[in-house]
């Protein structure tokens, strides 16, 4: 019995490990809240500026460019790893949980100025 249990109990482990780990083929955690952060500013900033959505159309492409050159990835690759935590929500609650307090902390630290 004894046996039994520390069997179950080793497969439990080994499985907690195993889903932590993150493929090489992917973005870290960090590599993707940095980029999301990005990303969101300049969502924020075409919505303030409120430019006709053909115009958007047409620059949005540009920039998103811009934004991969920046944090040096592919679209690809972005893409792959956002659907990649989307399959492991937890890890993509983890993400937006520091893309939102980062986000947070820059209006603040913008509103008091």
């Amino acid at each position: 019995m004894k046996k039994l249990l520390a069997f179950c109990f080793l497969i439990l482990l080994s499985g907690c490990v195993e889903k932590d780990k993150i493929p090489d083929n992917i973005m870290s955690k960090q590599e993707m809240v940095d980029f999301l952060i990005d990303l969101h500013i300049v969502e924020a900033r075409i919505s303030l500026a409120r430019f006709p959505n053909d115009s958007i159309k047409l620059f949005f492409p540009e920039i998103e460019d811009s934004l991969y050159r920046k944090h040096q990835v592919t679209d690809s690759l972005y893409k792959k790893s956002y659907q990649y935590y989307l399959q492991h929500i937890s890890l993509m609650e983890e993400i937006y949980s520091a893309v939102v307090d980062s986000l947070s902390l820059r209006e603040r630290i913008h509103s008091s100025q």
